[in-house]
């Protein structure tokens, strides 16, 4: 049954949705290709514990985090599947992440030595998947010198190296730098230097478990016989990769923020509306109050989220956003009044406010939109 929380605003997640939101990713990655949700950043504002039963239940045998700590939260939750840390992990927090059973990525030579003492005094071995920069320039080997890097530390009793892994770095724009196919052969050679890589390592008599370089959009359109591991995020939330990558059919959007309508007033033309005055009434109006601002991750400035849905109709935004209230017009939604639901991001009635239309208005994208609703949003799964 659905709760609604004491705090006047509030995401609704629907498990459902991202149970077979993973499905249907492993559909498409296929039998032979284990699939990682990505649950980092709280499982992209969707909460991360809830995200991770949801996809482990729809068919990944893998979760992705970024950061020691979101790896810990989900074993704190009693989740036992393969967690792979993709972020660095600086040494001290080693300890805590063998103990625990996290895969370590190793994104740089020099992170291997101080993970070897660690595991030796711990009297483990470290799970590792070995990074390599093929064209991303963040995180990775130099893949120029990842052989001879890479043999330097493989034969360590300690650590158990068993995975290759990249990063596309354009997947989702096939056309980047607005050039016809750029950045489809981009990714493609990524991925061609990542197995050139391994080919090198086999034939010094070292091989993976799993190599992997598909996100969500490479898992639709670089799908490659020899990658068996996919990393999917955005596409497990349901959301489109971008405007040049939509999401397949089959895939269902599964967050909503909401808030409620606090009261309304009416007022007279010439009436100025919340701080600094810069909006003016131009016509008798009514005026709403909103139980949301920027301290819940309803973006002030320099765009805001333009209009949110109230009785299945758009009401625009007046005056600027507050830290907790936010004001809108509802002149033409004459039944508005207080306590309605108005809703954020979502479907109301027959319109909708998708992530990417409020990234759009917002000028950013739908993955920066869902990640910085704050956190003292609280989560409802239903």
């Amino acid at each position: 049954m659905q709760t609604i929380p004491l705090r006047p605003a509030w995401v609704e997640i629907n498990t459902r949705a991202l149970e077979q939101n993973a499905r249907r990713l492993k559909n498409i990655v296929g039998a032979n290709v284990e699939l990682m949700a990505m649950v980092k950043a709280n499982a992209y504002g969707h909460g991360a514990i809830e995200a991770a039963r949801a996809a482990l239940r729809g068919g990944a045998t893998w979760l992705g985090v970024y950061a020691v700590g979101e790896g810990i939260e989900l074993r704190d939750a009693g989740i036992a599947a393969p967690i792979l840390v993709l972020g660095p992990a600086l040494p001290e927090t080693l300890a805590p992440a063998l103990v625990n059973d996290l895969t370590l990525t190793l994104p740089a030579r020099a992170y291997a030595p101080p993970l070897s003492e660690t595991a030796r005094a711990l009297q483990r071995r470290a799970r590792v998947h070995v990074k390599i920069d093929t064209g991303m320039t963040r995180l990775g080997l130099d893949a120029d010198r990842a052989v001879s890097d890479i043999l330097s530390f493989v034969h360590d009793e300690r650590l158990q190296v068993e995975g290759l892994l990249t990063h596309l770095a354009v997947a989702d724009e096939p056309n980047a730098r607005n050039l016809p196919q750029w950045g489809e052969n981009f990714s493609r050679r990524q991925i061609e230097l990542l197995l050139r890589i391994a080919d090198e390592l086999a034939r010094a008599g070292v091989t993976f478990r799993y190599l992997h370089a598909d996100n969500s959009p490479g898992a639709v359109h670089y799908p490659h016989p020899r990658l068996n591991l996919a990393r999917s995020g955005i596409l497990f939330y349901g959301l489109h990769p971008s405007p040049d990558a939509p999401r397949p059919d089959g895939f269902e959007p599964a967050l909503s923020f909401k808030t409620r309508i606090a009261l309304t007033r009416d007022v007279p033309a010439g009436r100025f509306v919340s701080y600094g005055a810069t909006f003016e009434t131009q016509r008798p109006s009514r005026i709403a109050v909103l139980m949301v601002g920027y301290a819940d991750g309803f973006r002030r400035k320099p765009n805001n989220y333009g209009e949110v849905l109230v009785r299945g109709k758009r009401a625009p935004i007046v005056g600027r956003v507050c830290m907790d209230q936010t004001m809108i017009d509802v002149t033409d939604i004459p039944d508005a009044q207080m306590g309605d639901e108005a809703v954020l991001i979502g479907k109301q009635g027959d319109d909708e406010l998708s992530a990417e239309k409020v990234g759009a208005q917002l000028g950013t994208n739908n993955y920066e939109t869902i990640t910085t609703i704050s956190a003292r949003v609280p989560r409802v799964f239903i």
